[in-house]
C-alpha cells in the first residue's frame, strides 16, 4: 500500500512541475488598452495589434487581450482623416526566471513552458498611438 501512495505523490509532484511560474501567476495572455493622441475622430478609430503570437482588432480606449510575445509589437490605428503607427517592446521579468530555477525545478521544466508561452514577457499596459492627418 505504502509503494502506491510514493508513486502517486511522485506522480502528482511531477505533474505540478509541468508549468512555469510566470505562466501560472499571470498566463501567456495580457490586456492592454491602446489610447490615440490627437485623435478627431476616435468614433471612428480602429486599431490593428500585431505580433508574431496573432493580429487583433481594437478600438480605442478598451481592454484588449492579446498573446504574451518576446518580439516587437506594431500598433496600427487609422479613421477616415487619420493615420497613426507605433512600435512597442516586450519588458522580460527577470523575477519568474528567478522563480522557476530556485523554487521549481531548475528551470529544467518550468523555463521551457514560461518560454514557449512567451511567459516571461510583457508589452505596457497602456499604448498610446500618435494621429496625424492622412496624406491627400
Amino acid at each position: 500500500m505504502i509503494p502506491t501512495k510514493i508513486i502517486l505523490l511522485t506522480g502528482c509532484l511531477a505533474i505540478a512541475t509541468l508549468t512555469g511560474c510566470a505562466t501560472l501567476s499571470h498566463g501567456s495572455n495580457q490586456n492592454i488598452t491602446i489610447e490615440t493622441a490627437n485623435d478627431n475622430n476616435s468614433g471612428q478609430t480602429q486599431c490593428n495589434i500585431k505580433n508574431e503570437e496573432g493580429t487583433w482588432t481594437a478600438t480605442p480606449n478598451s481592454s484588449t487581450n492579446i498573446h504574451r510575445d518576446g518580439n516587437e509589437m506594431e500598433v496600427q490605428c487609422e479613421n477616415n482623416k487619420q493615420t497613426g503607427v507605433t512600435h512597442v517592446k516586450p519588458k522580460f521579468n527577470l523575477s519568474y526566471l528567478a522563480i522557476d530555477f530556485i523554487i521549481l525545478d531548475a528551470c529544467i521544466i518550468s523555463c521551457v513552458v514560461d518560454g514557449i508561452n512567451n511567459a516571461f514577457y510583457e508589452y505596457p499596459s497602456l499604448i498610446s498611438v500618435p494621429m496625424q492627418d492622412s496624406p491627400k
